[in-house]
C-alpha cells in the first residue's frame, strides 16, 4: 500500500502499554499525543487525514480547523462525545467499536458485585491493623453474604449485560431485566420487567446501558427511595446515567446499602466531589474496558475499520 495517510492519536495514553505504531505506520506517517480536553485539541489538526481517539471531545470548532480530516477512529463503542453533525458537515466518518471488552467490563461487574457482598479491601486493612480477633471472635455481625438467591437487576442487556446475567445465575442470583422507559419494545423473548418493579424487588441493580436522553439522569432519588434499604447500584454504563447528587444523598442518608462505578459523570472526579468522602462508595479509574485481550480485539477491529474505509466500504455511526 502506498504510504500517504497522515494518522494521529490524540490520547494514547488512554489504551495502556500496547504498541500501535508497526499497526498504524503501514498505512502512513504516525503520530501520537497524550492530549487531554484541557488542550487546544483543534490545533493538533490542521493536517491530519485520520484522528484516533477514545474520549478527546470533537465538536464544530474541532472539524472546522480540520481541512484533510477524513475519518475519526474511536477506540471505543460511546460516541456522545462526538458532535456527529458537524462531522457530517465536514464529510468526516466516524467509526466506533463495539462488543470488544465484553468479558473484561462483565468480570470487573462481578469483582465489585462481589466485593459489595464481601467487604474483601475493608476487611484486609482492618486485619492489617491487628483486628484479626475482633473481626473471627468476637464476630458482632455478618461480613459475607451470600449470592445465592439474590435479585440481580440489570439495565442494558445487549452483550455485557446478558454475559452479568449468565456469570450471575452462575453464582446462584436470580436475574431481572429492566426495560429503560420511554424505549419500545416490540419484542420480549427477554422478558424485561418495568423499571420501577426490577427497582423495588432488587438486591443489586447493574447498569450497562449508553448514554441517550433516556437513560440520562434516569436513576435518581425517586428511584432510589423505591429500592431496599440493604440494595446496591453498580454502574459500569456511563456516569450520568445516575444523578451524582441524589447518589450521595442516597448513601449518605441510608435510603440505600453501597454503590459501585468504574464511571463518573466528570471524569476524573474534581477533588470536591462528595461522593469520593464515603466509605459506602467505591470507584475504579474507568478501567473495566482495558484489559489485554480486550485491546488486542480493539485494534484489530480499529485497523479493520481503517481498511473498510479504505475500500469505501464503511458503514460508520451517523446522527439520529
Amino acid at each position: 500500500m502506498e504510504n500517504k495517510l497522515k494518522i494521529i492519536f490524540l490520547d494514547r495514553n488512554t489504551v495502556g502499554p500496547f504498541e500501535l505504531k508497526e499497526i498504524f505506520s503501514k498505512y502512513g506517517e504516525y503520530t501520537e499525543f497524550n492530549l487531554t480536553n484541557d488542550d487546544d485539541v483543534a490545533s493538533y489538526l490542521k493536517d491530519y487525514d485520520v484522528v484516533i481517539l477514545n474520549r478527546i471531545r470533537l465538536g464544530k470548532k474541532e472539524f472546522e480547523k480540520a481541512p484533510n480530516l477524513k475519518l475519526v477512529l474511536l477506540t471505543g463503542t460511546g460516541f456522545n462525545h462526538i458532535d456527529l453533525v458537524a462531522a457530517k458537515e465536514h464529510r468526516v466518518s466516524i467509526a466506533n467499536v463495539a462488543g470488544y471488552s465484553t468479558n473484561s467490563v462483565s468480570q470487573l461487574t462481578m469483582t465489585l458485585l462481589l466485593n459489595e457482598l464481601t467487604k474483601v479491601e475493608k476487611l484486609s486493612q482492618k486485619v492489617k491493623e491487628n483486628k484479626w480477633n475482633e473481626l473471627s471472635i468476637n464476630m458482632d455481625n455478618y461480613y459475607h453474604v451470600d449470592t445465592e438467591d439474590k435479585i440481580l437487576g440489570i439495565l442494558g442487556y445487549g452483550n455485557i449485560g446478558q454475559k452479568v446475567a449468565e456469570y450471575a445465575k452462575s453464582f446462584g442470583m436470580k436475574v431481572m431485566v429492566a426495560k429503560i422507559p420511554g424505549r419500545e419494545y416490540i419484542d420480549n423473548s427477554d422478558n424485561r420487567y418495568d423499571l420501577d418493579e426490577v427497582l423495588e424487588k432488587c438486591d443489586i441493580f447493574s447498569i450497562h446501558a449508553p448514554l441517550t436522553d433516556l437513560t440520562k439522569n434516569l436513576i435518581n432519588l425517586d428511584r432510589m427511595k423505591k429500592m431496599k434499604k440493604s440494595a446496591i447500584i453498580l454502574n459500569l454504563g456511563r456516569g450520568p446515567i445516575i444523578n451524582e447528587e441524589d447518589l450521595y444523598y442516597a448513601l449518605k442518608n441510608n435510603i440505600i446499602a453501597s454503590a459501585a462505578t468504574d464511571v463518573m459523570t466528570t471524569e476524573p472526579p474534581k477533588n470536591d466531589c462528595k461522593l469520593l468522602e464515603l466509605d459506602n462508595f467505591t470507584v475504579t479509574p474507568h478501567l473495566a474496558w482495558k484489559s489485554q485481550k480486550s485491546l488486542e480485539r480493539l485494534f484489530a477491529a480499529i485497523e479493520n475499520n481503517l481498511n473498510l474505509f479504505l475500500e469505501n466500504k464503511l458503514v460508520g455511526v451517523e446522527s439520529k
